[in-house]
């Protein structure tokens, strides 16, 4: 997809000394336009490690989780290492008069120090080989960790390479020493991915350090140009596994870790080819960048299969900045909405200083968005197999549907194909609590006694969608998702909201290989009321036909995010049919409660 780009970065790339990819500390107008807010909190921040040592790393601490899989003061005297160094850049950028830069000296030092930039999580040398704790120093590898390092090391050189100089020229000699010895020799001399190591997740997060480090400090132009091709054909191939409808079977929960590092790595060539190689208007980038607001349902509610949160943790300056790199004027509105909701609080702990950096600068714009939700009329994600609807546009007035299809073999998944959410005014009716995994606690049907199981070959068939102005239809063949002796023949759930009269219908046709007992469960914060043929389910009105009989279960909510998210209780609602069936054809009707009188 991104091949054609190849023959403008070989022309445009741009030398190192050019190369810039953060506001540097001698942009004094801007430094010093940002908020007071802002300067006290980065001030404060630097200030707190002037009186500290950095954090000690120990080889014993490396070998315990090699023995026992324990590295949390690793893990956590690594992080500090990292977040001093941020902090302190950025204080040095605010006051760049000497007053940081030897306890900015000694954590670059102390970082360069290290024998290894990789986690103990992620050490290649200790998998299955008795007697090898240790990183092997002679022959790095590049992990999620190297590449953090890397990058804010750089970063640390585009920012304040003249208060670094003013110490001595020998830090940053030293930086790019190091970098050179530990992630771009690698890169650059083993093949396809064998310069990683950790899991394939972290690949593009991986690939976007690779980058930095080949562009900020790569100055022979053939090496360099030889290294930034590298770094785009192995995007390139990141980007052609990915659903190029811009879906993800992960949920959204993988969003950010998919979305903010393509978009690095989108920004970083957009810079090194002096603006010329702009992959931003991509239909598959749009789509992937646009994800979050395709799966928003009502205020922080979203569509989030498997067992990830309906309420996830998803970062508002990070999705607003995102918005901005590619021109999306909803995900930015999304973006400023979840920081207000947030109070403005931005989470920095574990965040790129590439990343730190740029939401700086983007406190102001972001906290003065009116920080209204947008909300899709209507949409399809053909990969994911997932349909959202709902009465107009940027209004969260009647009911709003989410369904999904896809396969319960992605990771996380649950057994829940053909599941869906409902809200009506904003607030949830039907949901998926995300923490309970088993069929019969999602809205779905169990036949038999028997629900769905997990794997990739149990998936959704004959998916089918239409969006219309007067309606949204999407129609599946559950039969495929249950195990074979359940003896589904077919199964084609179809669901209908009719914009006119703020209709949803729940339509389904089955056909058993012999007659069996059915169970139609819905899952409910509300508790409902029963009625001959009806619940009520908080706003809404549910009606079915003759033939079932309605039992509501209790479900007490386990302490902690799920009790945070739920409150102490759930609601099971369970339609049963009178008699075995072995085919036949149901419908369910949901109206909100307005349209009753």
């Amino acid at each position: 997809m991104l091949e054609r780009y190849l023959d403008t970065l070989l022309f445009e790339l741009q030398g190192a000394d050019e190369f810039i990819m953060a506001m540097p500390a001698e942009a004094r107008t801007e430094w010093e336009a940002l908020p007071p807010d802002q300067r006290t909190r980065l001030r404060q921040k630097a200030d707190g490690w002037l009186q500290r040592d950095v954090p000690p790393l120990s080889a014993s601490s490396y070998i315990s989780f090699s023995r026992a899989g324990i590295a949390a003061e690793y893990g956590e005297n690594w992080d500090a290492r990292r977040e001093m160094l941020c902090d302190l850049v950025m204080g040095t950028c605010l006051f760049p008069d000497g007053r940081y830069d030897m306890k900015l000296c000694d954590v670059i030092w102390a970082i360069c120090e290290e024998s290894s930039w990789v986690l103990p999580r992620n050490n290649p040398i200790n998998r299955g080989r008795e007697g090898m704790p240790l990183p092997d120093v002679r022959a790095h590898r590049v992990d999620i960790g190297a590449a953090r390092t890397a990058a804010d090391l750089a970063l640390a050189v585009h920012m304040v390479a003249a208060r670094l100089s003013a110490v001595s020229d020998q830090l940053i000699d030293r930086i790019e020493r190091e970098i050179d010895e530990r992630v771009i020799k690698p890169f650059t001399t083993l093949s396809d991915f064998n310069w990683m190591c950790g899991p394939k997740a972290d690949a593009l997060r991986c690939l976007v350090g690779c980058a930095l480090a080949v562009l900020t400090f790569v100055r022979e132009d053939r090496l360099r140009w030889v290294g930034a091709r590298k770094c785009w054909q192995l995007f390139d191939r990141l980007l052609e596994a990915l659903p190029h409808d811009g879906s993800l079977g992960a949920g959204l929960d993988a969003w950010a870790g998919t979305a903010e590092p393509m978009m690095d790595m989108v920004m970083t060539m957009l810079s090194a080819s002096r603006g010329r190689v702009d992959a931003r208007h991509e239909k598959q980038i749009q789509l992937l960048c646009h994800y979050p607001v395709f799966c928003h349902v009502a205020q922080r509610w979203f569509i989030n299969p498997g067992q990830h949160s309906m309420k996830p943790s998803l970062d508002g300056a990070q999705m607003y900045r995102i918005g901005c790199y590619i021109g999306d004027d909803a995900l930015c509105d999304l973006g400023a909405f979840l920081a207000h909701a947030a109070g403005g609080a931005t989470p920095e702990k574990g965040k790129w200083l590439l990343h730190r950096s740029a939401d700086l600068f983007n406190v102001a714009p972001l906290m003065t968005e009116p920080g209204k939700p947008p909300f899709r009329r209507q949409g399809y994600y053909a990969a994911a197999q997932t349909m959202v609807a709902r009465g107009a546009e940027d209004s969260e007035q009647g009911i709003a549907l989410a369904v999904h299809g896809g396969a319960n073999g992605d990771v996380g998944a649950h057994p829940d194909v053909g599941d869906f959410v409902l809200f009506c005014g904003g607030d949830p009716v039907l949901i998926d609590a995300g923490y309970l995994s088993d069929t019969e606690f999602h809205n779905l049907p169990i036949i038999d006694g028997k629900g769905q199981k997990l794997g990739a070959s149990f998936r959704a068939e004959d998916v089918s969608c239409r969006l219309e102005d007067a309606f949204a239809l999407i129609s599946l063949n559950l039969a495929y998702a249950y195990p074979e002796e359940v003896g589904v023949q077919s199964w084609q759930r179809s669901l209908v909201f009719e914009r006119d009269d703020g209709t949803l219908r729940l339509i389904e046709v089955f056909d058993l290989n012999e007659e069996k007992r059915i169970e139609f469960n819905f899952m409910t914060p509300n508790e409902p009321g029963l009625g001959q043929n009806w619940a009520q389910l908080g706003p809404v009105r549910l009606r079915w036909e003759k033939g079932l009989s309605a039992v509501c279960d209790t479900l007490s909510v386990p302490e902690g995010e799920a009790r945070a998210l739920w409150g102490e209780r759930l609601y099971r609602l369970v339609l049963s049919t009178d008699a075995p069936q072995r085919e036949g054809k149901l419908t369910f009707t949901f109206n909100p409660l307005r349209t009753f009188g």
